[in-house]
């Protein structure tokens, strides 16, 4: 069996410690008091310096991508712009006084090349008999260039289309280099 040990106390002796349990005058309870910052008249600016670093990375990137590949470029504008956007040249509505053949002539296919690049070629023999003829400096035959030989080999470099005619960069076997027309070559097989 246990003994309870029981004292009597007194009621009067429990007030003080409960009122000071139950009461706290002293704190007001305020919730308002971090909303006082919100209210400042003159707050500071978000930081946009992320949002600059990210435009700056986007132009970057899109140099570099443009540099790799500079057909991207014309194809992105050539889907940007709308085909109703092109503007209108009245003076190209103007007819000019071209002849039938000429009109007949510009519709037309551009002439086949007979011969290609790295292809050996012998000069044909003039009409008129010479045995040596002039090459020209360039494709429109205005500058003077070396002299070959009828029948000489001659290797093809290049060829330009001038006037609706065939014209060939040849280089001969001495060296020497200089345009010449198609009709002035035949194939040497």
């Amino acid at each position: 069996m246990a003994l309870a040990f029981s004292m009597p106390m007194p009621a009067s002796s429990f007030r003080p410690w409960a009122l000071l349990f139950a009461q706290d005058t002293e704190k007001d309870l305020d919730f308002d008091d971090g909303l006082d910052d919100l209210d400042d008249p003159d707050p500071k600016p978000p930081s946009r310096r992320p949002l600059l670093l990210i435009l700056l990375l986007l132009l970057v990137a899109s140099v570099g991508y443009f540099m790799m590949d500079p057909g991207a470029f014309s194809s992105l504008t050539s889907m940007v712009m709308a085909p109703a956007s092109k503007t209108h040249d009245p003076s190209g509505d103007m007819k000019t006084s071209e002849t039938p053949e000429a009109h007949t002539a510009s519709m037309a296919h551009p002439p086949v090349p007979s011969f290609q690049e790295g292809q050996l070629v012998a000069v044909a023999p003039t009409s008129a008999g010479s045995m040596s003829m002039k090459l020209s400096g360039d494709p429109q035959g205005k500058q003077p260039g070396p002299s070959v030989k009828s029948g000489e080999l001659l290797t093809i470099l290049d060829g330009a289309l001038v006037n609706d005619e065939w014209m060939y960069l040849v280089h001969t076997k001495s060296g020497a280099s200089g345009w010449i027309g198609e009709h002035q070559l035949r194939a040497q097989s």
